[in-house]
């Protein structure tokens, strides 16, 4: 256990790097239990770097010191944080900007984030109860929400993307999110607009449909598209609007063979979702679902609600189950399919 108190509380500025080093140091030597640390991505290096302060990690380590760290990992701090990782537990956190440590739960250091020209210029050292108890809390929460290091390194190493769920409420972006999304698509983009009364299409929706005519041509993505016979309509009108312009029979001729295919969603399947959605699953891998809260609206912000985007593997494929069964559904309706050739 802890040690009881037998000082007074006592708060203490410290200036300069060579003082704010030595301080450390001294309260280092003091450990006897564990040392927990946050630091910003731009600090680990120097704490693995300055030879000081690495010794006595070691000297902490071989005693039996427990050592926690809290930092975010990122492509440029790798190798350090491979280091760190010899004498502390490490774990990333997306964002962190905190710069504290904390010695057997009894005395607390905050400091400025380290400058090139000055490491580090302030910072404040304590032992009042009150303050130590707070950033314990602040660590204990941090760590909590952490991700072990080792793994997000392998995901930045092996490029993979880890597995969310995120639930958007701001339109700007969710409309650009939209956007992204079908200009990152390699192979296959699928779009559900659920079927609805109304008949023009939204500024973005527009904004869409010429980026997946776009993914269509110049990409070769395959596009297929669940709609309203209105919507439906609409839609071929903007794509014959877009091959007749004279900046379409400019272009490059040499373009890829890419494919619309338009199926009306049937109006009977509406009422077995909970809510009306508009939904688009690029390559299989990512889906976007937009909440419509009134499409009767033509303002976009009137009409849609939350949006939720994930990877996810498990949502993805509800997504796509939800899309393949409402299109085998309008392929068994030969009026229902329309498919677009984009030459």
């Amino acid at each position: 256990m802890n040690e009881a108190r037998s000082s007074p509380e006592r708060t203490e500025v410290l200036y300069g790097n060579e003082k704010i080093l030595e301080k450390t140091l001294q309260t280092f030597s003091n450990i006897k239990e564990e040392l927990d640390g946050c630091f910003d991505h731009t600090e680990v290096a120097m704490h693995v770097i300055a030879e000081p302060l690495w010794n006595r990690f070691l000297q902490l380590k071989e005693k039996g010191v427990r050592l926690r760290t809290v930092t975010e990992v990122t492509h440029d701090n790798i190798s350090y944080v491979n280091k760190l990782m010899e004498v502390s537990e490490v774990r990333h956190l997306t964002g962190v900007r905190s710069n504290f440590g904390i010695a057997d739960r009894r005395d607390c250091m905050l400091h400025s984030i380290s400058h090139e020209d000055q490491p580090l210029s302030h910072a404040i050292l304590s032992n009042a109860k009150a303050l130590v108890e707070a950033q314990q809390y602040l660590f204990e929460t941090l760590w909590n929400k952490g991700i072990p290091a080792e793994q997000k390194i392998k995901e930045i190493q092996d490029g993979i993307k880890p597995p969310f769920i995120e639930t958007l409420k701001d339109l700007y972006e969710i409309q650009k999110l939209g956007f992204d999304l079908v200009n990152s698509a390699k192979e296959e983009a699928r779009m559900l607009f659920f079927p609805t009364d109304k008949a023009s299409l939204r500024e973005e929706q527009v904004e869409v449909i010429q980026l997946l005519k776009d993914a269509a041509t110049r990409r070769g993505i395959s596009v297929r598209i669940l709609t309203s016979k209105d919507k439906q309509e609409q839609i071929e009108k903007l794509l014959q609007k877009i091959m007749t312009s004279k900046e379409w029979q400019q272009e490059d001729p040499a373009r890829e063979k890419g494919k619309f295919e338009i199926h009306l969603a049937d109006r009977n399947q509406e009422n077995r979702l909970p809510i009306k959605v508009s939904i688009l699953i690029v390559d299989s891998r990512i889906a976007l679902m937009e909440e419509l809260k009134d499409d009767e609206k033509s303002r976009s912000n009137e009409a849609i609600g939350m949006a939720t985007y994930s990877n996810n593997e498990s949502t993805v494929l509800t997504y796509i189950s939800i899309f393949e069964t409402l299109w085998a559904q309008a392929e068994l309706k030969p009026t229902n399919m329309r498919t677009l050739t984009i030459l």
